[in-house]
């Protein structure tokens, strides 16, 4: 009898989840476990123009993301609404799996003239647009002002060439005067984050070098060029040749690496407008510098436009009120508050919130920032050149070894 009550109450709660499941009118909408309570009092103002659309928010987090959203794409039980890095727009569009938004969005009141350009190429694939961006950010070199007048350094002047950059980090690469062993940059060797952590803080030394991981065509490639060996043999050199970043840096990620700014372990790092905010917060006592990414003699800086979409899978329930909540969250005005950097509408940054003069390079940086490669096997290059990458940091390999490794799987990958 016990085993009897067992069974019709387990079916009962089955029945239960499958009806709440059904609910084709509740709006399911996917965003980031720190945008939750935005995405709740946004969906609660959209609700309160739209009675007849009723929404539920689900968080997540970072890790595994994306093979979440493939798993509820391959499925056919989808969210409606999803908030997604934007370089996996484009791999995930070319599951075929995502409705194509232009044409619809423009119906819906979205101004795409006011979009950051570049922003638009992250979600565009096979000449259809398949996100729309809510999201912009480039980053900047983020420093210690007290350490850099504990080391004689012009807390004003961040370093601009890549020779000063390296001076800069050897001198800052001492013991303090609290007896604290300091380290002058932060380099992404390792870590959950990964490969992106590293990715969008080494790549940018190819391209400032003139060279790549694919050619601008993305027909090539140049990732064991001389230009792109260069400019990676200088993120390697900064571990382990010139030891001006810690020894975790085979272990650390983002998250690591501002933790280690934050108690005044490491000395300058990459970061976005977000990390500022959080250093803030954490050690309110460090007084915080702001430049551009240090760039060879004559050249241009460079960063990876990083940045999230929101995508609308071709099997969501929901997709013309997915389509509606989507254009409501394109007024610049709700984009300035609900990025957590800048917004890809480009008016958005005419909010007070990006007044602050601290933003000042950031803003710069973006002007500079390039998408990532739009390519279907783009996911799986960053983790080719990553694992390579790793043997240079571990000296396994040279610099010129791993790259040339590197070279040859993305061939094999792209000719299949």
């Amino acid at each position: 009898m016990k085993r009897m009550r067992t069974t019709l109450a387990a079916g009962f709660a089955l029945l239960l989840s499958q009806a709440s499941l059904a609910c084709a009118a509740d709006l399911v909408w996917w965003t980031m476990n720190w945008n939750e309570q935005k995405a709740k009092d946004y969906a609660a103002e959209f609700m309160k123009e739209n009675p007849d659309v009723k929404i539920r928010v689900e968080a997540n987090v970072a890790g595994g993301l994306q093979s979440r959203i493939l798993v509820a794409l391959q499925s056919g039980s989808t969210p409606d609404l999803i908030d997604v890095q934007n370089g996996a727009n484009v791999p995930l569009a070319q599951t075929g799996k995502l409705e194509p938004l232009r044409d619809k969005l423009t119906a819906a009141g979205v101004q795409f003239d006011n979009i950051l350009p570049a922003s638009l190429d992250t979600a565009t694939y096979e000449g259809q647009l398949y996100g729309l961006p809510f999201q912009a950010e480039a980053h900047a070199l983020i420093y210690n002002k007290g350490a850099f007048k504990e080391a004689g350094l012009d807390p004003e002047t961040p370093p601009q060439t890549w020779t000063e950059f390296v001076d800069y980090a050897k001198k800052l690469t001492r013991t303090n005067s609290k007896g604290q062993q300091v380290f002058g940059y932060g380099v992404s060797g390792g870590g959950a984050d990964q490969p992106g952590n590293a990715l969008f803080r080494s790549l940018p030394f190819m391209w400032m070098n003139g060279g790549g991981i694919l050619s601008p065509d993305n027909k090539d490639v140049i990732v064991n060029s001389p230009a792109s060996v260069e400019g990676v043999r200088l993120y390697v050199d900064l571990f382990t040749t010139y030891k001006v970043s810690p020894p975790s840096t085979l272990e650390n990620d983002s998250n690591g690496l501002r933790r280690l700014f934050q108690v005044g372990n490491v000395a300058m790092i990459p970061g976005a407008t977000s990390d500022i905010e959080r250093i803030r917060a954490a050690a309110p006592d460090i007084e915080i510098g702001v430049g551009l990414l240090p760039h060879p003699e004559g050249k241009q800086t460079a960063a990876i436009l990083g940045g999230w979409n929101f995508i609308i899978p071709k099997d969501a329930p929901n997709k013309e009120a997915a389509i509606k909540l989507a254009a409501f969250m394109s007024k610049p005005e709700r984009q300035a508050l609900y990025t957590t950097t800048f917004p890809a509408a480009m008016s958005g940054l005419d909010d007070k919130r990006f007044a602050d003069p601290i933003m000042k390079a950031h803003k710069e940086m973006l002007k500079q920032a390039r998408p990532q490669p739009t390519i279907p096997q783009w996911g799986q290059i960053g983790q080719i050149y990553y694992n390579h990458l790793q043997e240079a940091l571990l000296q396994s390999s040279t610099v010129q070894e791993a790259m040339d490794s590197a070279a040859s799987e993305i061939e094999t990958l792209l000719s299949q």
